[in-house]
């Protein structure tokens, strides 16, 4: 559905205007912004639609239809001061900062473009002609589609993000299945940016073992940069395929074929949802509410720890928030999101 223009005396974009979306980093949240990036595609037909992320992070972006440029954010006030200086030339009509850090801010304001969405943090908010205030508690998708109003359209009703990948891709992610033995099957991840997250091994370890005779086949996938929560389930284990560290893109077309995927908080849920796949994502210390708003959308469930510790600032080390999440109650999970699945 397309979205409305809003009332009030915000002057319309030129119909062939560009705008530039920016989430500088991390690649859950770049996921997240995909709903914002149709809906703009939707009021802005005509315009081109350019996006500026750290390179890893952009790599999501690589085949997406409403994306006409990529733009790589190497960090260092080198590349900075350059990206500053090519941005100024393209004459945007419109920036949305969906990051808002120092960094962003000042390669926004470098645009001088007519219209620079951004939030009110501190002095950051000098560097936007519209410095918004979130709702906290809200849901990402609906806080990064408000940004709409900025450019005078009313945002649609909360999608789910979906990511595209080329032929090649998903050719490659289904000879990875074959190589492995069994067939495609369900992927358990448990590597996270911050150990907090992560669900002990021993839970994982009974999990795996339960999981074959109800499933079948169940494989280990392994984070780049924590590596060892996944060798630790694998020698649990034995016999147990663990698949080692992937491109990110080649990585998606390995998930895309999935039964079903169950993974702690991090990219990883938010790419197994954004690929179709009936998803199980385990959170602790952060509010699902927020960051996991896809239950309505499919078969794709969280469990949360609901502990005292949600939201908290001390994860630098697993809390027993984690532990309260069980194999069984994982077990009937994984089985009602197959299930919704097949239907």
């Amino acid at each position: 559905m397309t979205p409305q223009r809003a009332a009030g005396e915000i002057p319309a974009l030129d119909p062939q205007a560009r705008i530039l979306v920016t989430r500088l980093r991390f690649l859950g949240d770049i996921i997240l912004s995909l709903p914002l990036l149709r809906a703009l595609r939707a009021v802005h037909p005509e315009g081109e639609l350019h996006y500026l992320a750290e390179p890893g992070p952009l790599e999501v972006l690589a085949a997406q239809p409403e994306v006409d440029v990529r733009w790589p954010a190497p960090r260092g006030w080198r590349h900075t001061v350059r990206i500053a200086a090519e941005l100024r030339t393209q004459r945007f009509g419109a920036v949305i900062d969906l990051f808002a850090n120092p960094r962003s801010a000042l390669l926004t304001r470098a645009t001088r473009a007519g219209i620079r969405v951004g939030e009110d943090r501190r002095v950051r908010r000098h560097a936007y002609t519209v410095a918004r205030h979130l709702t906290p508690g809200r849901n990402a998708i609906d806080q990064h589609l408000d940004a709409l109003r900025a450019l005078g359209f009313e945002p649609p009703a909360a999608s789910r993000p979906e990511i595209v990948l080329r032929a090649g891709e998903l050719l490659r992610g289904a000879q990875l299945w074959q190589d492995l033995g069994g067939g495609a099957g369900i992927v358990l991840h448990l590597g996270a940016t911050q150990p907090a997250k992560e669900w002990p091994a021993a839970h994982a370890a009974r999990w795996i073992a339960a999981a074959r005779n109800a499933f079948g086949n169940v494989v280990l996938t392994t984070s780049p940069g924590r590596p060892e929560p996944a060798a630790r389930a694998a020698r649990a284990v034995s016999g147990t395929p663990l698949v080692p560290a992937l491109g990110w893109r080649e990585f998606m077309g390995f998930l895309q074929h999935a039964r079903a995927v169950v993974t702690v908080d991090g990219a990883v849920a938010h790419a197994a949802v954004a690929l179709g796949c009936p998803t199980v994502a385990l959170f602790g210390p952060t509010d699902p509410a927020v960051w996991f708003p896809y239950e309505g959308f499919g078969p794709y469930r969280v469990l949360h720890a609901r502990a005292g510790c949600a939201g908290c600032a001390a994860r630098a080390q697993p809390h027993d928030c984690m532990a309260r999440i069980t194999p069984d109650t994982v077990m009937a999970t994984v089985a009602a999101v197959l299930e919704r699945g097949n239907r």
